[in-house]
């Protein structure tokens, strides 16, 4: 029997996994979590096989989690699943050695096969990953999200990240220096960082340069 823990935010996804895994003779579903942080926990308490989990959550994003299972529990297998096809969250996956990487676009039966391939010491990454997989379209929209950044600001960090200055900022954009100049305020506090050299360490570590 295969225990499987489900961790999304989203209620009805998670809800939908659930149902449809649980009608397999050898699936079982020992646990539903909805935030990130909530997950350590639930490893320690269901001891599952699987983790199922979702990359945009709160309080720890997906990724972040998947560090850490990866650190404390080598063992255990865990399968992204995920609306994000970006290039950077898979590559970052594959360093981490992240067990599978899956598309909530999927059917049911890629899903199983997944559960299965990772059971067997296999590695199943999802076959659409190669066919359009994109540098930064989610890639800004899961920074928006979990550090909510605007679309502009997201611009500004990856411009920052290629060592442009508030001028050559401004002139790119076609915006005014004053306007640069609080956008980059706002950037900082939002993501607690104090010094310029930090904002573009951030953009290189994250792939938004």
């Amino acid at each position: 029997m295969i225990k499987i823990l489900i961790a999304d935010d989203h209620q009805l996804f998670n809800d939908g996994i659930k149902m449809m895994l649980s009608p397999e003779d050898n699936i079982q579903i020992v646990g539903q979590v909805f935030t990130g942080k909530d997950v350590m926990d639930a490893i320690h308490r269901l001891s599952p096989n699987v983790v199922l989990l979702d990359i945009n959550m709160p309080h720890l994003n997906g990724l972040e989690v998947a560090a850490q299972i990866m650190q404390h529990h080598p063992s255990l297998k865990v399968i992204i699943l995920t609306m994000y096809n970006d290039r950077k969250f898979v590559e970052d996956c594959q360093k981490m050695g992240v067990q599978g990487y899956i598309l909530k676009n999927s059917g049911v039966d890629e899903v199983i096969m997944a559960i299965e391939s990772v059971m067997s010491d296999k590695k199943y990454y999802d076959p659409k990953l190669t066919k359009s997989t994109t540098n930064n379209q989610h890639t800004d929209d899961f920074f928006m999200k979990q550090f909510q950044l605007t679309k502009r600001e997201i611009e500004i960090i990856g411009l920052i990240g290629k060592s442009y200055t508030n001028e050559e900022v401004a002139d790119k954009l076609f915006l005014s220096i004053a306007t640069v100049k609080t956008h980059r305020n706002n950037i900082n506090l939002k993501l607690g960082i104090n010094k310029p050299a930090d904002l573009v360490k951030f953009a290189i570590e994250n792939g938004l340069s």
